[in-house]
């Protein structure tokens, strides 16, 4: 009794030092400055890659079918998540764990992030879970070249496991509405206006513009993003609406609204994301850009 109950202790202190050799607080640290170029195989696409490069000061992003600009600031976010990523805890210290958990080859995203060194970090993200302690989120993680899986605070699993298209660059209109100063809506036949600002006081066609409207429509555009991305459009018409926004502390943004099909309605383009065409039908935007005179029209 005494040998087996020698046996146990020992068994349980070589299991506590093993695991708290195999723990480790510093998961990964990356100086995100030197990172050049992001590899994700996300598992809602089945592993399908998607590339994203640096370019100067933005983002490029490719598939196997599509070049076009990402979104550079959730880029910068993913990135400054690995900066100095802590794990909370030892998950799992082998492949066995690995099912459960989600980081195999099938169920889990891999990511691989390249410096300008030439230096490879390659990790595998897993599934998402909730930690009542500190009331956030969980994300379960290894490295590629590792068994052991561990915990990480935050919502990792949600940010590498997305499709093409959430890394696109989205931007539609995009500014500080107290700049401008201008807005021309060009319309079909006789129903085109201008709206101005003059010595602060916003003017329809010369006429003053109803103060709480006008506000309420310029703070609309200032941050517009939009979804439904029309890849491969190619304009074959005038447009059939354009808005060009104008002022101080920035250059002109022009929006257009070719004719499409019924389904489709409008195909938009903004002048800030050239590579991009959107359907309405998607991105639903033509309504409360393209309104009317009337809109502004001030109150009796």
């Amino acid at each position: 009794m005494v040998i087996l109950g020698g046996l146990v202790l020992f068994s349980k202190l070589y299991t506590s030092r093993r695991e708290e050799s195999t723990f480790s607080g510093d998961f990964v640290q990356i100086d995100s400055g030197t990172v050049e170029t992001i590899l994700i195989y996300p598992k809602i696409e089945n592993g399908k890659e998607i590339r994203i490069t640096k370019n100067g000061s933005k983002w490029e992003l490719q598939n196997d079918k599509i070049k076009t600009a990402a979104d550079t600031n959730l880029v910068q976010s993913l990135l400054s998540q690995f900066a100095d990523m802590k794990s909370m805890s030892l998950a799992g210290q082998d492949k066995s764990s690995w099912h459960e958990l989600q980081v195999d080859d099938s169920s889990g995203t891999r990511i691989k992030l390249i410096t300008a060194g030439k230096k490879s970090y390659e990790m595998v993200v897993g599934k998402f879970g909730y930690n009542p302690t500190s009331r956030n989120g969980l994300s379960y993680i290894r490295h590629a070249d590792e068994e052991s899986v561990y915990a990480v605070e935050g919502f990792l699993s949600f940010g590498v496991n997305q499709g093409f298209n959430s890394w696109r660059n989205k931007t539609f209109i995009q500014g500080n509405s107290s700049n401008w100063s201008t807005l021309t809506f060009n319309y079909p036949a006789d129903s085109s206006f201008q709206l101005s600002k003059v010595n602060n006081q916003w003017m329809v066609n010369g006429e003053p513009a109803d103060s709480a409207a006008t506000a309420a429509y310029l703070n609309g555009l200032a941050n517009m993003q939009a979804t439904g991305f029309a890849d491969n459009y190619k304009p074959s018409s005038t447009p059939v609406f354009t808005l060009t926004l104008s002022g101080s502390n920035q250059s002109p943004v022009t929006i257009l609204a070719f004719p499409a099909d019924t389904i489709q309605k409008f195909i938009l383009h903004s002048s800030l994301n050239p590579d991009a065409y959107f359907s309405e039908a998607e991105s639903q935007l033509a309504d409360r850009v393209f309104v009317s005179k009337n809109k502004f029209a001030a109150k009796q």
